[in-house]
């Protein structure tokens, strides 16, 4: 995945001949990492130590997993998708989150949001996560799932930069072709196509 990392490199040294632009360049990356939180980050214990960083300034990537989500349960099954796509409308209005972008990969949904206000997200997430989990499964609460749902507890990161935004955008580019069925080398050419055609036009 090309926007974060479940663990940071580390120097053993800096020579003192390194460059400002070298260290400045280092420093926004290791800012950038402190941006993110949850999914499988929280198996490091680094991942473990800080809370959730959120805010209303810059937007954010979210992305919700599960492994259960296949055959019947897959979010891209037609009825599935309607759903989730009309919960995601509903609870977003509600708590004043923003969604710019969605893209629906069958067992994970990334989002690119914006949150008005950050003592919102955490009703706006468990209301999501809670509604689409029982609307796939058609559990309910006198008839609960039996086995957790969702894989990790959601993953977020600030997006910093207009170099990130960029990235991120794409990335949810190729995972919108993914989820109606190309490939990965397919979702790569067509971006990069439609980059020249954007910068021909």
């Amino acid at each position: 995945m090309r926007f974060f990392l479940d663990s940071e490199p580390s120097f053993t040294y800096f020579s003192k001949s390194m460059s400002r632009k070298t260290k400045q360049k280092q420093t926004e990356f290791f800012k950038k990492q402190t941006k993110a939180y949850g999914g499988s980050l929280l198996k490091t214990r680094k991942g473990r130590s800080q809370g959730r960083p959120l805010d209303t300034k810059n937007t954010m990537h979210l992305i919700l997993k599960s492994s259960q989500a296949k055959g019947e349960w897959s979010f891209k099954k037609p009825e599935n998708d309607k759903n989730i796509r009309n919960i995601i409308e509903k609870f977003s209005v509600k708590y004043g989150v923003k969604i710019l972008s969605l893209a629906n990969v069958g067992n994970h949904l990334h989002f690119h949001l914006k949150l008005n206000n950050r003592y919102t997200y955490r009703a706006f997430i468990r209301a999501l996560t809670s509604a689409i989990a029982m609307a796939v499964t058609k559990a309910s609460r006198i008839k609960p799932l039996s086995k957790k749902f969702w894989d990790y507890r959601p993953f977020t990161r600030v997006i910093v930069g207009f170099r990130t935004l960029l990235t991120l955008k794409d990335y949810i580019f190729i995972n919108q072709l993914e989820g109606i069925g190309h490939s990965r080398t397919e979702a790569r050419w067509i971006l990069n196509y439609d980059r020249k055609f954007r910068n021909t036009a």
